[in-house]
């Protein structure tokens, strides 16, 4: 006999509730036990390469070489003032700063009037001219990093923040334009049909009705190109020679001499560099889910 629950009696009727077999509830039980336990060694399995670079930071070349996985045997966090001050991070933060938020500025206004377009208009071209935008999506930069060189030299634009300014913005148009069309096609068209009727104009539409409803994909946008363009390290490589107009990840290289190379400050500049990026988007992570949701919606 399986047990039942009585949960109450209505008209002198008893009302049970269908009965659980014991096997089942207990299969549940581990299968959720087990979907658990694979989630937590994967987290453990991300993080710790973190981990292992934030407390290698706080060793002596002797410690990390001697027992890489071993804690420090004191805290000495006189590592990441003298990584700032060898590396001249001040300066690449500043270089990152302006060539990431100028790149990300441009992408967000040419996508989000774009997948406007591509999403709401109909035109001769319009499938082929977006299916075109999404070839991005398919090739690595390293497959026009040649061309690209010849012709920011042409151009001389070579050591300048524009070359890099420029590339970047059009490599992530592909991604950018993609997510934003997704996410106009989840929104009904009577809101600019009552615009129109409020007698908007097509651009006060876009920008008063339009862009405060896909809130959620341009905040998706704007961590996702600011997580990529910050990391970013061919490009800056190839395209800056002038160490002062260098970003943070080409900069690094300050850290690497000749014939030796001064792990406890790569690990300090590595930290310095990746834990902001981190905390920004941790504290926004639930709006990107959001976003990525959402903008995964077609019709």
């Amino acid at each position: 006999m399986l047990p039942s629950t009585n949960v109450g009696n209505v008209e002198g009727t008893n009302i049970q509730l269908a009965p659980v077999h014991p096997q089942r509830r207990k299969r549940f039980t581990i299968d959720t036990v087990i979907h658990y336990w694979i989630a937590v060694v994967l987290v453990a399995g991300m993080a710790f390469p973190l981990c292992w670079m934030l407390y290698s930071s706080l060793k002596t070349n002797r410690e990390i070489f001697a027992s890489p996985f071993a804690l420090p045997q004191r805290m000495r966090l006189g590592h990441f003032v003298e990584a700032w001050q060898v590396g001249n991070l001040g300066r690449f933060y500043l270089n990152s700063i302006f060539v990431t938020l100028t790149s990300v500025v441009i992408i967000v206004t040419v996508s989000s009037l774009a997948a406007y377009a591509f999403a709401r208009f109909t035109f001769k071209g319009r499938d082929v001219l977006y299916y075109t935008f999404l070839i991005g999506l398919m090739l690595p930069p390293q497959v026009v990093i040649i061309p690209l060189y010849i012709l920011l030299r042409d151009l001389n634009m070579l050591n300048t923040y524009w070359s890099l300014i420029l590339p970047y913005s059009a490599w992530s148009l592909s991604v950018s334009i993609f997510l934003l069309r997704s996410f106009y096609l989840t929104l009904p068209g009577e809101l600019e049909d009552a615009a129109k009727i409020d007698g908007a104009s097509l651009f006060q539409t876009f920008r008063l009705v339009m862009l405060p409803l896909i809130r959620p994909a341009l905040v998706t946008v704007v961590v996702l190109n600011i997580v990529n363009l910050w990391n970013e390290f061919l490009f800056a490589l190839l395209f800056i020679q002038d160490e002062a107009r260098r970003t943070l990840p080409a900069g690094m290289l300050n850290f690497y001499g000749y014939h030796q190379v001064d792990y406890r400050l790569v690990f300090s500049g590595l930290s310095i560099v990746t834990i902001p990026i981190l905390i920004a988007f941790f504290f926004f992570q639930k709006q990107v889910i959001n976003g990525l949701t959402i903008s995964g919606v077609e019709r």
